[in-house]
């Protein structure tokens, strides 16, 4: 990170809808998150944390963030409070919840501590 990057410490709850979900051959999936509460911090949602996806019949699931996407460059805290979304993979086990794949308009919310 630049000198000038302006990173935040620590986020407070956030909500994000899933806009799009694409499975990736050897991946996993690929979810479009667009900002519809909260002012998460880039590093709440880093490679290795962790949110909580729910589904509109109720379905819920904790999934752990594999990497982001390249589909939009390298992410940074500038451009997700700018974008207001991302887009990040997801392993293939953690796109299934009760059976049934994440698609458009799940909810997918965090910080999620241990």
């Amino acid at each position: 990170m630049g000198l000038f990057t302006r990173q935040k410490k620590k986020s407070e709850p956030f909500q994000f809808r899933v806009s799009d979900a694409v499975a990736v051959p050897l991946r996993g999936y690929l979810l479009r998150l667009k900002l519809q509460d909260g002012t998460p911090a880039l590093t709440d949602i880093a490679p290795g944390k962790k949110l909580r996806v729910r589904g509109p019949s109720g379905g819920e699931r904790v999934i752990r963030v594999k990497d982001y996407s390249a589909t939009e460059g390298v992410p940074s805290q500038d451009k997700l409070d700018k974008r207001r979304e991302l887009d990040i993979v997801i392993a293939h086990e953690d796109g299934l919840v009760d059976g049934e794949e994440i698609q458009i308009g799940w909810i997918a919310s965090g910080p999620v501590n241990d």
